[in-house]
């Protein structure tokens, strides 16, 4: 079946849970905080080919959303602690 949306599946190198991990280390996020770690394909002109989109909801904190312009595979810990508590996508 075609993804039309562009959404991706999870990925099988288990690169969402290291977001998700590194992100709740980075922020210190309990586990009542929401975690959604997705890869987006854009086919628009000035959008990147692939980006990940990380969405924290329920923290302690406002809800936050992040876009980063990288496939999930090749986001590092360097990547996540540049993100800002008080950014948003």
């Amino acid at each position: 079946m075609d993804d039309i949306l562009g959404l991706s599946r999870a990925k099988p190198d288990g690169s969402a849970q290291r977001i998700k991990d590194l992100v709740r280390r980075r922020f210190g996020l309990d586990d009542s905080a929401t975690l959604m770690v997705s890869e987006l394909r854009c086919h628009e002109d000035g959008c990147p080919d692939v980006e990940t989109v990380i969405a924290v909801m329920g923290a302690a904190q406002a809800n936050l959303t992040w876009k980063i312009a990288k496939p999930m595979a090749r986001i590092d810990a360097a990547d996540i602690a540049a993100l800002s508590a008080t950014e948003r996508a």
